[in-house]
């Protein structure tokens, strides 16, 4: 009906517009009442302690799954062409204790949230200060909830079985990325001797792709011999560096800061997290970490004018063609190729005057079949999703930009879908 044209559509939209904003207004406050009671239910039947500490182990080890065993899963697509389900591992996982240093991390991190209106189950803090219970780590599980469904193999093997089905395609095409990755680590490998810094560093971020835990220092430490000071090197030293090495952490930041305009920003967040955390486990730094607030205060303004830069028209001034690498070219087109609403694709590199030696990008894609609300959307998914070396603006053809400028200033189009 979203689509139809017709009088009684319209009609019925316009007022599906009006009534569900007032409807989900109306019932907002007793949906999220309803969850507090649940956990007051829950707290009579087991015991508020019980219940508190199932609220808090759901909400560390959702967000192990969330940031480690996803990719963790996935990763396993560079053994195999054909999809592996991931239900009957993410079992056996489950029963097991989440690290303890990433479980205290999580605890934290989780008990900083807000509760919003975009979602009625309240935060772990709030539902936690209601049944009058602390925020501590709890006694984690050792058996599956899936017990109690009797023939648990059963419902594993039926849902592995759908997840493939489900994520067939998606697989075999993150199978052919990891391949490429793979080749491109062998040739930056076999040519060791004679790359640049640049390329070592492409090495070093390329084997971190394949492996998080992958041991790269010494490619950012060689891409530094080879350029003191340079950017991407430093930021792969800090990140593949111990929290324990704080002290060479926090000097690579301030030479990061120092000699790269285009990483300043990150520089100077990832130096206040530190400092902020050591301040709060007890040692302080005022300080150092009162000239990092200010610095990050000066390069989020500076980041304020470049996203206004980049994103205010005119689109097509101070344009050049794309300066992708091969690989990085590759990985842009198979991107894009996933987007089936795309029939072509236009990337040009913007300059701005804010950072001049950052790369950035615009992209114009065509959207045929789509409405502007949809393409909206779908631009800012690809903002968001497309691995790119620099931050991307995508804009759609049709009144700003016309399909015909993008024709005649955009370059060639670097991706146009076969019929």
């Amino acid at each position: 009906m979203r689509h139809d044209s017709g009088p009684i559509a319209a009609a019925t939209q316009a007022f599906l517009r009006w009534y569900f904003p007032r409807f989900l207004a109306k019932t907002f406050a007793l949906a999220r009442q309803d969850e507090f009671e649940a956990d007051r239910i829950a707290g009579k039947i087991l015991s508020r302690d019980m219940a508190g500490a199932a609220l808090t182990e759901i909400a560390i080890k959702g967000n192990w799954i969330a940031q480690e065993f996803w990719a963790r899963h996935w990763r396993g697509a560079a053994l195999s062409e054909q999809p592996v389900g991931p239900y009957a591992l993410l079992r056996k996982l489950l029963a097991l204790a989440p690290d303890d240093e990433f479980a205290r991390e999580s605890l934290r991190q989780t008990l900083k949230q807000i509760s919003g209106v975009d979602d009625t189950h309240p935060v772990l803090r709030d539902r936690l200060e209601a049944l009058k219970v602390g925020s501590a780590l709890p006694v984690w599980s050792g058996r599956s909830a899936l017990e109690l469904l009797g023939s648990s193999s059963k419902w594993l093997k039926h849902f592995d079985r759908q997840w493939c089905l489900d994520n067939a395609k998606n697989w075999q095409q993150h199978h052919a990325y990891l391949g490429r990755v793979g080749a491109c680590i062998e040739a930056l490998t076999a040519s060791a001797g004679r790359n640049s810094a640049d390329e070592m560093a492409e090495l070093g971020n390329l084997k971190r792709r394949l492996d998080p835990q992958a041991d790269v220092r010494a490619c950012y430490e060689r891409a530094l011999q080879i350029a003191p000071g340079h950017g991407a090197g430093l930021r792969g030293l800090v990140q593949c560096l111990p929290p324990t090495e704080r002290d060479l952490r926090l000097d690579c930041l301030g030479q990061l800061y120092e000699h790269s305009v285009a990483y300043r920003w990150w520089a100077c967040r990832i130096a206040v997290g530190e400092l902020e955390q050591h301040t709060a486990d007890g040692t302080r730094d005022e300080k150092t970490l009162n000239v990092w607030r200010e610095r990050l205060q000066q390069a989020d303004e500076a980041e304020a004018r470049a996203l206004e830069e980049l994103c205010e028209p005119p689109f097509f001034q101070s344009i050049a063609q794309h300066d992708l690498n091969d690989f990085e070219l590759g990985e842009f087109q198979s991107d894009i190729a996933r987007c089936q609403p795309v029939t072509r694709a236009w990337l040009v590199r913007k300059s701005l005057r804010e950072f001049a030696h950052r790369r950035c990008y615009i992209l114009f894609i065509e959207l045929p079949s789509l409405d502007d609300e949809e393409r909206y959307s779908l631009c800012r998914q690809l903002e968001n999703s497309l691995d790119l070396p620099g931050q991307v603006l995508a804009l759609w053809a049709g009144e700003s930009p016309t399909l015909a400028d993008i024709e005649r200033q955009a370059f060639a189009a670097l991706y146009v879908r076969s019929r």
